[in-house]
């Protein structure tokens, strides 16, 4: 079973087709007996191609269709760019194990397809919505209004669309073209329901004035950020936001030794980024293990990734300043100073909720969504996003 296996089977760490040599082994052992095969198999193409070959006779597909019912509809009609791949994140699992009904990160209507909040129905009136932000939770919002009716336009700050998934993807060890499949769908479905989204713009509220009465209401999905007030930070400490690096608006030297203050899930992604580049890196959490905000499946293979890398941790302390030396921390031992070149402040997340005090006075009906709320995962961002598409 899953739980036995030496190493990771099937989630997003193992690529596509990993395990197709398996199936192909088999099929030479026993020619003449029909074989299914679909361990971690998300691609009806590849699929197909492997029967094709020769390699199995058909193709057993499970999690696919949890992500998307649709699909082999979709690729019989070539039209697999519409549609919602399996990325192997597990959360089918994490919630399996815990005697919970499905859900799935990408298809938030999984398991919840009788209940009304979770229906795609026709609006009763049309409105002209704003959202601000084109994260996933801003882009389910945006395409589940739109499927309503609604006159949706999409305003991001950045030149693209995927938020901080992108930071993820750009850093992820597992699998990155899970994580940027994402993003291509929602690209794909802003053009084929008519989104507008406009680049290069953070709406603020002189700009909103401007704009009163042109939309009917407004959603705010500006996603989380460092809480860098909180931190204790000297005047001359090179730090720098954990968001910044993932984007890749700032660069670090080659040879700097490199503190990350956060052993959540954005600590840990770049810490293992970094550290697969060739940085020296060590981890800085207050909370005794690392990972406290990571889905319990995926927790285990971040914990074996700064095994494997020979990451340092620094766990259960207090930070109690940050500075140009590096990090003073304090536990029962007393303070002690960890010293580093740059330090990377991956904690606390807080949610990014600057816009809604000015804004709930210029718009008839304002909502939040994703981690402009609360600070969660991708399942979260996705599902909260779509069930406010859903219902607005």
């Amino acid at each position: 079973g899953w739980q036995e296996a030496p190493e990771s089977s099937i989630g997003r760490d193992v690529p596509p087709g990993h395990w197709n040599y398996l199936a192909r082994r088999a099929k030479k052992e026993l020619p003449d007996m029909p074989l299914a095969f679909g361990g971690r198999l998300p691609d009806p193409v590849m699929a197909n191609e492997c029967i094709e070959n020769g390699d199995f006779d058909f193709w057993e597909v499970c999690r696919p269709l949890l992500a998307d019912p649709e699909l082999v509809h979709k690729a019989k009609e070539r039209r697999l760019h519409e549609a919602k791949v399996c990325i192997g994140s597990l959360n089918c699992l994490s919630r399996l194990f815990r005697d919970l009904p499905y859900t799935c990160t990408v298809n938030p209507a999984l398991g919840h397809e009788y209940e009304p909040e979770y229906n795609i129905t026709p609006a009763v009136t049309v409105k002209r919505v704003m959202v601000v932000g084109a994260g996933p939770s801003g882009m389910e919002a945006a395409i589940a209004a739109s499927q309503r009716g609604h006159k949706v336009t999409v305003f991001e700050k950045s030149d693209v669309i995927g938020g901080a998934l992108r930071g993820y993807a750009a850093n992820d060890l597992a699998h990155p073209e899970d994580l940027e499949q994402i993003v291509s769908y929602y690209e794909v479905m802003a053009v084929k329901h008519n989104i507008e989204v406009k680049f290069n713009i953070a709406p603020t509220p002189k700009m909103m004035r401007s704009m009163l009465h042109e939309y009917d209401a407004v959603i705010l999905a500006t996603g989380a950020m460092v809480d860098m007030a909180s931190l204790p930070i000297s005047d001359d400490a090179n730090l720098l936001d954990a968001f910044d690096v993932a984007k890749g608006k700032v660069e670090i030297e080659k040879g700097k030794s490199i503190a990350v203050v956060g052993g959540g899930k954005i600590g840990l992604t770049l810490a293992e980024s970094l550290k697969d580049k060739g940085h020296e890196v060590i981890i800085i959490d207050e909370h005794k293990r690392l990972g406290h905000d990571v889905a319990p499946t995926w927790k285990w293979r971040h914990t074996s990734w700064v095994k494997e890398l020979s990451i340092e941790t620094v766990t259960g302390v207090k930070v109690k300043d940050i500075s140009a030396a590096g990090v003073t921390v304090l536990d029962a031992d007393g303070e002690r100073l960890v010293e580093a070149n740059v330090i990377i402040a991956a904690s606390p997340i807080r949610a990014n909720q600057e816009l809604f005090q000015d804004f709930q006075w210029m718009v008839d009906e304002l909502h939040g969504t994703g981690d402009a709320m609360v600070p969660g995962d991708l399942t979260l961002a996705i599902l909260n996003g779509y069930r406010l598409g859903c219902r607005i």
